[in-house]
């Protein structure tokens, strides 16, 4: 039987990956294990998932997915248009997507759960990029108008801004952080601004702003301006000159700048100053004292006392440390992406080596994942075989642009 994923697999003997070799090899056979084809299933093509190795398998996550298309999309661009479409299957009637979806196998009925940030433009930019087209891009805008819709109607936050809905109602999880620091420290709960809320919105903008005269000549000038208008508060309301970071600027209101890595999606998308960027990247994200661990970037700051080595409070999630290393390229930090990304892909081998496993989220120390704690369970380890929070392939696209 051929192999779905064999163009990754091949791509995986490129000469100038041999160090990471081995690796990358069983990460294109992880990508093949996580398709999910149920005879039921009412997607247009089989589902890519987060990985054989998830608690709750099979379930789908465009969170979790974009992460895997950046992976594969410049040998696989026809995939990454597929799951497009199969992501949009998804999108409800108001115009939001869930952000995770789980199955019954033999059954095929999805069941929805909560909206995940919305980063899927990413994959559509990818696509363009590579195929050269503006394929991806027609079979989005729509979609893509829609989406802004709802967050524009459901997540305004209070005065300015846009919010997830983990600060009304914390277990939501909306933004992808389970047991987000930001839920605890303040009490009491309201439509609060968020950094990353808003700046996904911000990227959303920039999308319909891009395409939109990609695809017909002219930008839509609402969303050049709400882009625009977006980006300014973001650098004025997010940002505080003490800390040299991006905070919720709820918190900032209360005297509370704590540091995580919910700080890089404003130069992810490219709201921040130059300024404010190269501060992130080299009082934060290089500093072996904050961030720049022995397997980076780890969640929390490790000198901060919200600090656990557990899931969200002090794991290192390859999938969010490589939006970091978007923005970091974003600004013309290559040096800082490069070193990141080669750390990375160091332990993760050592690590595969040790176990012979990919896993859900990493020991900011180098010790064994099977030292970090998920959720609010200590017995309840990360994962194994997790494939949606690992883009290893553009990882290692970067660590060999030296």
């Amino acid at each position: 039987m051929s192999m779905y994923f064999a163009p990754l697999a091949a791509e995986a003997e490129r000469p100038e990956f041999s160090r990471w070799k081995t690796l990358l090899k069983h990460h294109a056979v992880l990508h093949e294990s996580s398709l999910f084809d149920d005879s039921l299933l009412k997607t247009p093509y089989p589902l890519e998932t987060l990985g054989p190795g998830y608690y709750f398998a099979p379930a789908f996550s465009h969170w979790d997915l974009i992460y895997a298309l950046l992976d594969s999309c410049p040998v696989m661009p026809e995939h990454t248009l597929h799951q497009l479409e199969n992501m949009l299957s998804f999108q409800q009637e108001d115009g939001s997507i869930a952000g995770a979806i789980f199955f019954v196998k033999g059954t095929g009925e999805p069941h929805f759960y909560s909206q995940f940030p919305a980063v899927w433009p990413l994959a559509v930019d990818e696509y363009t990029r590579v195929t050269g087209t503006d394929k991806a891009m027609k079979l989005c805008f729509e979609p893509l108008i829609r989406q802004i819709r709802w967050f524009e109607k459901e997540r305004r936050a209070e005065n300015y801004g846009f919010y997830y809905m983990d600060t009304v109602l914390p277990k939501t999880w909306e933004s992808g952080v389970d047991e987000s620091i930001r839920c605890e420290v303040v009490q009491e709960r309201g439509k609060f601004p968020c950094v990353d809320a808003t700046s996904h919105v911000y990227m959303l903008y920039d999308a319909a702003a891009r395409w939109s005269e990609k695809l017909t000549g002219n930008a839509d000038e609402e969303f050049v301006a709400k882009r625009d208008e977006l980006g300014e508060l973001i650098r004025q309301k997010f940002y505080s000159e003490e800390t040299g970071f991006f905070h919720d600027a709820y918190l900032l209101e209360r005297g509370i700048s704590f540091r995580t890595l919910t700080a890089i999606w404003p130069l992810t998308c490219g709201a921040a100053s130059p300024e404010q960027a190269n501060r992130v990247i080299d009082e934060s994200l290089l500093n072996p004292e904050r961030f720049f661990t022995a397997h980076p970037l780890p969640y929390v700051a490790i000198n901060e006392p919200y600090f656990k080595l557990k899931m969200w409070r002090g794991g290192a999630f390859n999938s969010l440390t490589y939006m970091a290393i978007l923005g970091c390229l974003r600004y013309g930090r290559k040096d800082a992406a490069v070193q990141i990304a080669e750390k990375i892909l160091d332990m993760a081998l050592h690590h595969y080596r040790c176990t012979g496993a990919i896993w859900e989220f990493y020991h900011p120390f180098g010790e064994s994942p099977m030292k970090m704690s998920r959720k609010a369970a200590p017995w309840l380890l990360p994962c194994r075989e997790y494939q949606g929070h690992n883009p290893f392939f553009a990882l290692a696209r970067v660590a060999i642009q030296k």
